[in-house]
């Protein structure tokens, strides 16, 4: 062990495979180094792991990157530089759960049971790749204010050999538990006050000889962690800490209330009634009055120079009829209520925090998927943002802005309920498209309105020896419904 050691230390003084710059080391681990470093392609932080050369390290290596959980990292980049395999993993990001209760205090059991229950089912992600975690604790979980717990310490893992060694991840949650409780080793579970007789006995079978699998684990978890009943006074725990149950108000000030409340509605009935009227008048003299354009808001919105501006791609189109434009027919900005970055076969995240700033209107700022090694995904297939219009409309033509350029994108859209699986059971807008330029027109002739566009990445540019894109700006163009 120390000639592997001396090994790691070797090579961490030195840039790996020409692209990561090692910076601060962490904790070591057995036959592995940690550092945590710097990405010179996309410039971003990242956390790598050098593992020493074993029997079973091709093996690992192949099950490792086949793991996809909100709880586990996300491997980046694997490869071998020289004698050294490295493992690249994102920046880890908020606090261990150890300094958290530090600072906090306690989990609820309600807390405690939701917290074991995330990091069951990514234990049986692990087990199910016949993977095993071997360093679950206080110190091994990463919590930040706005996601799931995290098990980031994914590169540790190694293959289940001996078979018993999943049984040692479930013992350890339990231990971990009984921590976050602040339950004593040799506290009798079954008397600790305010805990769930059923999550006693949990804990107990998990810390057994013979312990239920983690997935079996999981399950109960989640069933105790509902059974809880809201309380006050819980510990602010995010995104476990339970909703503080509001007082009562007194009789006469749910009266008074009631009949302001009544009141308003009133008002907005009767408000309501003129609008529509004044609306019904203004239909029958739409011959006579001009088009205008939709309204500026919150959203991205195409000028009207964008016509004789921009070029358009070639796109091959789902249908040939057009309903007959007029006054009222005429393309216009449509309004986007929302966008969400979708990566079905992955971990179901795609730089989600950034996926506004491809509708904010600003050519300066926008989306980028994350940096792959290869243009096809690997073998996800593809990545996409799906755009939820403010009304159902027959969308016209879509306006990107994009770099690199050579990225081909598939138009696909729905009416009603998002299919979770896209691009499948999405109607398709436009066969596969490659954009040659930053600035690409993609027209549609679909006549049927929509409510959501799905701007699907089929393959992906390359930049600096990586694959990525980014899309600064997105806008749709269509007729709203009842226009």
């Amino acid at each position: 062990m120390p000639a592997q050691c001396s090994t790691l230390r070797r090579v961490s003084s030195r840039v790996i495979a020409r692209r990561y710059t090692l910076e601060v080391p962490e904790a070591p681990g057995p036959g592995r180094a940690v550092w945590r470093g710097r990405d010179a392609v996309s410039g971003g932080a990242v956390v790598l792991s050098l593992l020493d050369q074993q029997p079973q390290t091709d093996a690992t290596l192949a099950a490792l990157v086949a793991v996809r959980h909100p709880s586990l990292p996300v491997i980046l980049d694997h490869g071998s530089d020289g004698d050294t395999r490295y493992v690249v993993t994102p920046a880890r990001a908020g606090q261990t759960a150890r300094l958290r209760l530090a600072s906090r205090g306690q989990l609820t059991g309600a807390d405690a049971a939701a917290l074991g229950a995330a990091i069951a089912d990514a234990l049986a992600t692990l087990h199910e790749r016949g993977l095993v975690q071997g360093v679950v604790g206080l110190d091994a979980l990463t919590l930040d204010e706005t996601g799931p717990p995290r098990l980031e310490d994914l590169a540790t893992a190694g293959l289940a050999r001996p078979a018993d060694q999943p049984d040692d991840d479930v013992r350890a949650l339990a231990a971990t538990l009984r921590e976050v409780l602040a339950i004593s080793d040799d506290a009798n579970l079954l008397e600790v006050p305010g805990l769930l007789p059923r999550f006693a006995g949990l804990l107990q079978s998990m810390a057994s000889i013979n312990p239920p699998s983690a997935a079996s684990a999981c399950d109960a978890l989640r069933r105790i962690a509902d059974g809880y009943q809201p309380a006050t006074g819980s510990v602010d725990w995010e995104p476990f800490a339970l909703v503080e149950t509001p007082a009562r108000e007194p009789v006469e000030h749910r009266n008074r209330g009631l009949k302001m409340l009544v009141g308003a509605l009133v008002i907005v009935v009767v408000v309501l009634a003129i609008v529509v009227a004044v609306g019904i008048a203004d239909r029958r003299n739409v011959d006579q009055r001009a088009v205008t354009t939709g309204l500026p808001g919150p959203v991205t919105t195409v000028p009207a120079t964008i016509r004789a501006e921009m070029t358009t791609e070639q796109v091959a189109t789902t249908s040939t009829a057009m309903e007959p434009r007029g006054a009222d027919r005429t393309p216009r900005p449509l309004r986007v209520l929302g966008i969400t970055a979708l990566d079905p076969a992955g971990d179901r995240q795609e730089n989600s925090a950034d996926v506004r700033l491809a509708i904010d209107r600003s050519p300066k700022t926008g989306w980028s998927t994350e940096v792959y090694k290869s243009t096809t995904f690997g073998n996800k297939g593809g990545v996409g943002l799906a755009l939820r219009l403010e009304l159902p409309s027959r969308v016209t033509r879509l306006v990107l802005r994009t770099a690199p350029v050579g990225a081909t994108v598939t138009l696909y859209a729905v009416r009603g309920d998002e299919p979770a699986t896209a691009p499948r059971g999405w109607t398709t807008l436009t066969e596969p498209v490659t954009l040659r330029r930053e600035q690409a027109v993609l027209r549609v002739r679909h006549r049927a309105p929509v409510r959501t566009v799905l701007v699907w990445i089929n393959r992906l540019p390359a930049e600096s020896g990586a694959y990525v894109l980014r899309i600064n700006d997105i806008r749709v163009v269509g007729v709203p419904r009842g226009a």
